[in-house]
């Protein structure tokens, strides 16, 4: 409860974090919980000696929901936010909270009706790039069999095109298959040849 009362206040702060805005923070809480941050305050680095620490590539919001993880081991960002927070876990190699960012992303996604899937202007396939570049591998296996078993709707979206080395999976893996579909037209048929071939009595 001391760790949580602690976040983000300038109460026996010993290090402030320039992050588009003024990020408060306490050394032996950020040592404690990560490793890299562990190495970046010992003797051997610029920022073991200085009180202000710029941080550059990551923004306010995202760098402020990291030091909440450290802090309170609970991160719930949302879809959106959770990509760039999953960035900034694995640049500080925080194993857990990457997870947790994977898990929110895919419940997300699990959440989405069939027809908001289709119309959401949010881009899985972005995403499964994103996924890619930074090693979220749990995450990655996922969103392909996401978009797999959801072809029909990703297939009609302009950036279905992007996909490269994952076309051949994703077509290996979809679902309607092309045999099921196959079959399906043929069934079609010959029920509209039945219906036609029947005689009907006014």
């Amino acid at each position: 409860q001391t760790l949580v009362n602690l976040f983000n206040s300038p109460l026996y702060s010993d290090v402030i974090f320039m992050v588009q805005s003024v990020l408060p923070a306490h050394r032996a809480v950020l040592v404690a919980r990560c490793d890299v941050m562990a190495a970046m305050f010992s003797g051997k680095y610029a920022e073991a000696r200085s009180r202000v620490v710029p941080i550059h590539g990551v923004s306010s919001d995202t760098f402020l929901s990291f030091l909440e993880y450290l802090y309170t081991d609970s991160c719930c960002p949302s879809v959106l936010q959770a990509m760039a927070v999953l960035v900034c876990a694995e640049m500080y190699q925080v194993k857990r909270l990457q997870h947790l960012c994977e898990v929110c992303v895919c419940a997300y996604l699990q959440s989405m009706p069939s027809r908001e899937l289709a119309s959401t202007g949010l881009s899985v396939i972005r995403l499964l790039r994103r996924a890619k570049c930074h090693n979220a591998e749990q995450l990655y296996v996922w969103l392909l069999h996401f978009i797999a078993n959801n072809y029909l709707i990703f297939a009609h979206k302009p950036d279905f095109l992007e996909l490269s080395e994952e076309r051949e999976q994703v077509e290996r893996l979809r679902w309607p298959s092309r045999g099921y579909l196959q079959e399906l037209s043929e069934y079609q048929q010959r029920r509209r040849k039945v219906r036609k071939s029947r005689c009907v009595v006014m």
